[in-house]
């Protein structure tokens, strides 16, 4: 309710100097009346607390209808400007000098110019933020200053960054252990796939071979199929030469084979125990039914990545 009136009052006081404006538009014009410069004022306290359109509109129209009564007043002035005659009578009048001609016994004018020069000169005085310049520019050429170029040393200091020494390791344990899949294949010539990559004894190795049984698989150098129990059997061959390679007669081979915890628990009991082929890679923790010992295979392969128990993998190569 508050905002309402305030609106209502600022109508209000826009619609009494709107009246003011139509009544007085005669003072408004006259130079010598202060009737502009206080309607203006009022128009600007008012504007101050303008917030609705309404409002907008209403100031819009207040300042146009000022705007017209000065327009209609220039336009009054200008259709009665002064003309040529009437210029050159106000200078004599102002200016001139009577002078008489003995000859022809007549009067005539002449016009003081100096008191001219001297009324008009406070015109062109120095105004304020206008300056000139007296007298011509220097056309003399200045020469370019060379542009010198700081040299800089060029670093020769050469780093070499540390390489990590258990990424080498890790790259040698995959290395091993994929040859000694290889070298027990040899041996056996074929081997169930569940035989060869499970370890009873660790999750985490079983990953491991598997692993390596995907390189394997990639490079050709042993193949997949199923026997005549529907078994599937992995038996090595010779991998592709390097002509071959080179050429592009010899292709790369994949497998996939899903495995997580839970299907390791299932093989352990699918698998006969003492039928896993490939050898523990730690010297302790030994279960009574485990694969044949580091000992037995003649090969010294260290301990592998440990895996989490409860993560699956899909191996694809």
């Amino acid at each position: 309710m508050e905002k309402e009136e305030e609106s209502r009052a600022i109508l209000s006081c826009y619609r009494e100097i709107d009246n003011r404006i139509k009544e007085k538009k005669d003072e408004i014009a006259d130079a010598r009346s202060n009737m502009f410069i206080s309607i203006m004022n009022d128009v600007e306290t008012i504007h101050k607390d303008v917030r609705k359109p309404r409002e907008q509109v209403a100031d819009a129209e207040t300042l146009l209808g000022l705007t017209n009564i000065l327009m209609d007043s220039v336009r009054s002035h200008t259709a009665l400007c002064i003309t040529p005659p009437e210029f050159v009578s106000c200078l004599i009048r102002q200016f001139g000098q009577l002078k008489r001609r003995k000859e022809l016994l007549d009067s005539s004018y002449n016009v003081s110019w100096v008191d001219i020069g001297s009324s008009v000169s406070p015109i062109f005085m120095s105004g304020s933020g206008c300056r000139t310049m007296n007298g011509p520019m220097l056309t003399v050429l200045k020469q370019r200053k060379p542009v010198v170029h700081a040299k800089q040393a060029r670093s020769v200091k050469r780093t070499h960054p540390k390489e990590f020494k258990a990424a080498v390791d890790l790259i040698s344990d995959t290395d091993r252990n994929i040859r000694a899949m290889f070298e027990v294949l040899k041996r056996r010539k074929k081997v169930q796939v569940e035989s060869l990559i499970l370890n009873r004894d660790s999750f985490s190795q079983t990953i491991e071979n598997l692993f390596a049984l995907s390189f394997l698989v990639k490079d050709g150098r042993v193949h997949i199929y199923i026997d005549e129990t529907g078994a599937r059997v992995v038996a090595p061959r010779n991998g592709p030469s390097a002509e071959e390679i080179k050429t592009g007669v010899a292709k790369h081979h994949q497998f996939m084979f899903r495995l997580d915890f839970n299907d390791w628990e299932v093989m352990k009991e699918y698998v006969p125990c003492e039928e896993e082929v490939m050898p523990q890679r730690y010297t302790f923790g030994i279960s009574s039914c485990s694969a044949k010992s580091i000992v037995e295979d003649d090969i010294g392969i260290p301990e592998g990545i440990p895996i989490d128990r409860v993560s699956q993998s899909v191996c694809t190569v």
